[in-house]
């Protein structure tokens, strides 16, 4: 801590280093660290198993965040208290201003590498504080600026953007996480080691430290007690400057108080973590699709007869085989966990088959799987006469994906019918109504429009798309795949229609 008290108070062989007051602060950091530490690491590595069984144990996510929060705040307060003691020390007591870094301490540090060198046989004389204790202080205050900063731009995400561009907000997160790993190393490795290995320090637990211990880590400051340079200021003088003080010091803990009290309650967030749902096949009851059928009309002198069968024409995977298979299949064949080793939802998965061998072969219907295990006939979810005969005549065309209607091609991909959903799915929750960084991906014309980074789509232009851009440099938190960035290109490289 800060210029701790203004003399040590010797009794007999051992002297008050830290009062009551010090060894308090010292354990309120503590606590506020090690719960900040905790809670804010497993939101970086979720997917950690530690991480997973910490949330749980926490109440999930939102809980672990509310935690983290409570004591973010307990060390903003804790940081307002420090103030005014360190205050007292130096206005009020006019203690030496033992912890600010001066030459003295350069010249420590290196001879303190020497001896860790071997290059030299005594250890450095040294006051109050010692170098790696000064050193320690500091990156504790330089790295409580960074988690204060950084912590409101990420606590307040929206006001945040309406002052700064949105790309300061990933780069707050990338400085809070970084900051904090960094903090906890430095406890682990500096801290642990000269306070608990290289010497085990007693003094912030009892308040006190003795003599040899005084001679061995703080020798400069032993000589100056022992020729009586800590005699405290007169009563009267001591009062008139804490008259002066704690006016002075309640006004500025006013301020600081009132400023923690926005910090905490200026913006209610509206992006919250949805827990995602567990997937579970459920079975649905689902009506046969219709397949496509041609009827035939034959007259005789005698009789009229009428003759309904199945046509493949215009029929493939996509326009109506597909729904067939889903309909009857869906129910036991979906996904990884699908009986027999065998998923029924997609063109690709139907042709791999599952344990009993490729699903479909084309042009070979006596090889594909699904058509032999229909024609047995008893299937849990068989096909019709008709449609099995519509699969059949499918399977001996190639078993094309699309239907063959002239040409083959399909519709190219529009905003209503593609992106609107995707980028309202994938961006909406900080780009919606909220308009994270000025960009709202709810409307086409918003969409087109952008935000604080320039245009969102530029039609035919996608490096000039603020929204293909910024997920084209990856780690976005609402980040496309690979499929779908390249989907959105093409769809900007033809001129990102909107019907």
């Amino acid at each position: 801590m800060l210029d701790q008290e203004v003399q040590p108070v010797r009794q007999e062989d051992r002297f008050e280093r830290f009062s009551v007051s010090d060894r308090v602060e010292h354990w309120l950091q503590v606590i506020t660290f090690v719960a900040l530490a905790v809670t804010g690491l497993i939101q970086k590595w979720p997917d950690v198993g530690f991480s997973r069984w910490a949330m749980r144990t926490l109440g999930g996510i939102e809980a672990t965040r509310f935690i983290h929060r409570v004591f973010a705040t307990l060390l903003l307060v804790a940081i307002v208290y420090h103030l005014f003691a360190a205050g007292k020390r130096i206005f009020v007591d006019r203690a030496p201003r033992t912890m600010l870094p001066g030459k003295g301490d350069l010249r420590a540090a290196w001879q303190g590498l020497l001896v860790n060198l071997g290059r030299r046989s005594e250890p450095p004389l040294q006051g109050r504080f010692t170098w790696e204790e000064k050193l320690e202080y500091w990156a504790i205050v330089w790295g409580t600026v960074i988690m204060t900063v950084t912590g409101f731009m990420l606590w307040n995400p929206i006001a945040t953007a309406k002052f700064l561009p949105g790309q300061f907000i990933p780069a707050a997160k990338a400085a809070h996480s970084g900051e904090a790993l960094l903090a906890v190393l430095a406890i682990l490795v500096w801290h642990f080691y000269h306070v608990h290995l290289r010497h085990f320090n007693t003094s912030i637990f009892t308040g006190y430290i003795s003599r040899r211990e005084m001679e061995k880590e703080h020798p400069l400051e032993l000589t100056a007690m022992d020729a009586g340079e800590f005699d405290p200021p007169p009563i009267e003088v001591a009062e008139q400057r804490r008259r002066r003080f704690v006016p002075v010091y309640s006004a500025v803990a006013g301020v600081l108080l009132v400023g923690i009290y926005f910090f905490v309650t200026f913006e209610e967030t509206a992006i919250q973590t949805i827990e995602p749902a567990e997937d579970v096949i459920v079975f649905v009851p689902a009506p046969t699709p219709t397949v496509p059928l041609v009827t035939t009309t034959v007259a005789t002198e005698d009789t009229t007869t009428t003759t309904t069968m199945p046509t493949i024409e215009g029929v493939g995977w996509t326009t109506g085989v597909g729904q067939l298979f889903v309909g009857s299949c869906g129910s036991c064949h979906t996904g990884s966990s699908g009986f027999g080793g065998f998923d029924a939802s997609s063109y690709e998965t139907i042709r791999a088959g599952g344990n009993s061998g490729p699903g479909i072969v084309p042009n070979d219907p006596g090889e594909s799987v699904v058509y032999t295990l229909q024609l047995e006939g008893g299937h849990p979810g068989q096909f019709t006469d008709d449609e099995l005969a519509v699969v059949l005549e499918w399977i001996e065309a190639g078993a094309p994906e699309a239907a063959d209607s002239g040409g083959g091609a399909t519709d190219e991909p529009t905003w209503d019918g593609v992106f609107a959903a995707l980028l309202t799915d994938t961006c909406g929750a900080c780009h919606g109504a909220g308009a994270l960084a000025g960009l709202n991906v709810t409307t086409y014309e918003l969409a087109v429009k952008g935000g604080n980074s320039g245009p969102g789509i530029v039609a035919g232009d996608p490096d000039a798309s603020a929204v293909y851009t910024k997920q084209l440099q990856g780690g976005h938190p609402g980040q496309l795949t690979a499929r779908q960035l390249a989907d959105l290109k093409a769809w900007i490289d033809a001129g990102a229609p909107e019907k």
